[in-house]
């Protein structure tokens, strides 16, 4: 057999990620192990699988025909160990999700008590993450779906926007603009504010429509998850402006933005796996939640 299973796993993994560093990432070893298995597996085929070009491994058409073949093998590979497990496991099953921390409490949580009493053998495996890591758990089968606060774009992914949100400010009950309404970017100008960082999305999104309203806020900590900026919010350290899942119930003065930033929220799984059926209720629990507090897109094409 001149192309193994490991050579297989290897290509598969540099053909999804488009690099050796971040193949060698997805399948948790190093990155010369990877590359020379490449290169191994290139010379034992007789082919010439990726052009070098800036650091990026290009495919040549014959490493996509051989991809669609390997594929298929691991779709295969994939169903005999999700039977030998199952047959393992007799009637209980395991069920990975990741979610963007705002969602966690408000609508992820509710949403797994509810499955768990319609499965009470299921077992749950259920953590919170930045959407910048979301797409290499979905893709290294880490996690069977993810749940975001925002759309991810990714050509080897499935995203299914089924919940409508938006940014707002947050503001402790004795401070000068603790009074109903919407407020603007504007009047935030001076207030010492807890923000998200730059190069993530939440805080790419603050930023353009800051850049938009010609306004400058000052930062005073530059946070990744809105609980970071609740917590410094609720020590007099300044006002924050986080999505509304995160800043339900925390005894804040909510004050949606004039400029109404808008978030989608998202299912992401592989276009390579389809959901299972443990996958498919939790996503429908998910949107029940969405559906509850008036969130939900009508139009969510679940799958069934």
């Amino acid at each position: 057999m001149r192309f193994k299973l490991r050579q297989m796993e290897v290509f598969r993994a540099v053909m999804l990620t488009g690099s050796i560093n971040a193949a060698a990432k997805m399948l948790y070893v190093s990155q010369p192990a990877v590359s020379k298995l490449v290169s191994h597996t290139e010379t034992t085929l007789g082919l010439r699988l990726f052009e070098r070009t800036k650091g990026r491994l290009i495919p040549t058409a014959e490493a996509q025909a051989l991809f669609r073949e390997v594929e298929q093998v691991y779709q295969a590979a994939l169903s005999v160990d999700e039977f030998a497990r199952a047959l393992a496991l007799g009637p209980a099953s395991l069920l990975r999700v990741s979610c963007s921390p705002s969602l966690a409490t408000s609508i992820v949580a509710p949403a797994i008590v509810e499955l768990k009493r319609q499965l009470p053998g299921l077992s749950v495996d259920w953590h919170t993450t930045l959407m910048a890591d979301m797409p290499l758990e979905v893709l290294s089968k880490a996690v069977d779906v993810a749940i975001t606060s925002m759309p991810i774009e990714h050509e080897h992914l499935d995203v299914v926007p089924f919940m409508r949100g938006r940014m707002v400010c947050v503001v402790p009950p004795d401070h000068r603009l603790a009074t109903p309404g919407p407020v603007a970017l504007a009047q935030l100008i001076g207030e010492p504010m807890i923000l998200f960082r730059r190069d993530i999305p939440f805080g790419t999104m603050i930023a353009r429509a800051c850049q938009q309203a010609n306004v400058e806020l000052q930062s005073v900590v530059d946070v990744t998850r809105a609980d970071q900026a609740l917590a410094l919010v609720k020590g007099g350290l300044g006002l924050a402006i986080v999505d509304e899942f995160a800043a339900e119930g925390q005894g804040f003065i909510i004050r949606p933005l004039v400029e109404e930033l808008e978030l989608v929220s998202t299912f992401v799984y592989s276009k390579f796996s389809p959901p299972s059926r443990n996958t498919t209720l939790l996503m429908h629990a998910v949107y029940k939640q969405a559906q509850r507090i008036n969130r939900h897109i009508p139009s969510a094409s679940l799958p069934v």
